[in-house]
């Protein structure tokens, strides 16, 4: 779920960052509030994926915990429920992951 949350958080950037009129006027304009709202939900995708990828390898809780809740920021509606979902089920297998 957190690896799902992950993926959907990076689509939302990168359509946040391509698809925003204001790329289209060119590099002198890209600096706006929402590329740097893309360039920050870019990151929360890329640490739900590794945390989605550490929950199934099971090597760490923290990451795990850390990437469902990134995920619940930035995958947007369906992102969140699958973030609150994977930090439900981290919360009830917490002794399977090491610290």
């Amino acid at each position: 779920m957190t690896l799902l949350a992950g993926v959907l958080a990076i689509i939302n950037s990168l359509r946040g960052l391509f698809m925003d009129s204001s790329m289209a006027l060119g590099p002198a304009n890209a600096l706006t509030r929402e590329t740097y709202c893309g360039i920050l939900v870019l990151v929360f995708g890329i640490v739900a994926v590794a945390g989605g990828i550490s929950g199934i390898k099971e090597k760490s809780f923290a990451l795990a915990v850390a990437g469902a809740a990134l995920g619940m920021m930035g995958g947007g509606l369906f992102g969140f429920y699958l973030g609150l979902g994977a930090l439900i089920v981290f919360g009830l297998s917490n002794q399977d992951l090491t610290s």
